[in-house]
């Protein structure tokens, strides 16, 4: 099974198993890492960002494209509430726990 090394919002470190039936956003809920997500994995926030370091993720939709253009985010960020892997991963939250959206 596929698995991502994430660089969690509390600046721990871990790695998580993933898989494409799952958005990196629950993959990462179910292994108790810290990972902000105001709107609870809706696409509405846009709190749940990563950095994508290596790895492929699913192509971005329109949702999420809306919502990554809303908060002016950078090239390789995706929301991990709409990506799904692709492959190994290599990730880093974006946004601490708390505190404001735009970095």
């Amino acid at each position: 099974m596929p698995h991502a090394d994430l660089l969690c919002a509390d600046g721990s470190r871990t790695t998580i198993e993933v898989s494409p039936a799952f958005s990196i956003l629950i993959a990462a809920q179910r292994a108790g890492a810290a990972l902000r997500h105001d709107c609870g994995g809706k696409a509405l926030c846009g709190t749940c960002r990563v950095r994508v370091i290596s790895g492929t993720l699913s192509p971005v939709l329109e949702r999420e494209r809306v919502r990554l253009d809303a908060v002016e985010a950078g090239p390789g960020v995706r929301l991990a509430c709409q990506a799904r892997p692709g492959s190994n991963l290599s990730l880093e939250a974006v946004l601490p726990l708390s505190g404001p959206v735009h970095p």
